[in-house]
């Protein structure tokens, strides 16, 4: 199964990586995971700062190769 990375990039802060692989079927699959990681970021981040958070998720597979790009004012959007 193939193994992908979800790496956090955000105005005015060093990229955060997760460094633990996690296995999903596809692409879609593992989108439609970050997709989620995304909402919940989103949903932490407002209780914390009124201020949007802005950036992206980046989806990497096994070679660390960004394969994916969510964006999080995307994300904002479709929740708000």
């Amino acid at each position: 199964m193939p193994q992908f990375f979800f790496q956090l990039r955000t105005q005015g802060s060093a990229p955060r990586r997760d460094d633990t692989p996690r296995e999903f079927p596809s692409l879609a699959a593992a989108l439609a995971e970050g997709q989620g990681r995304a909402r919940s970021l989103i949903h932490n981040h407002r209780r914390r700062a009124p201020a949007p958070l802005r950036g992206t998720l980046e989806i990497e597979d096994e070679r660390h190769h960004p394969v994916a790009r969510i964006l999080l004012a995307d994300i904002a959007r479709q929740i708000s």
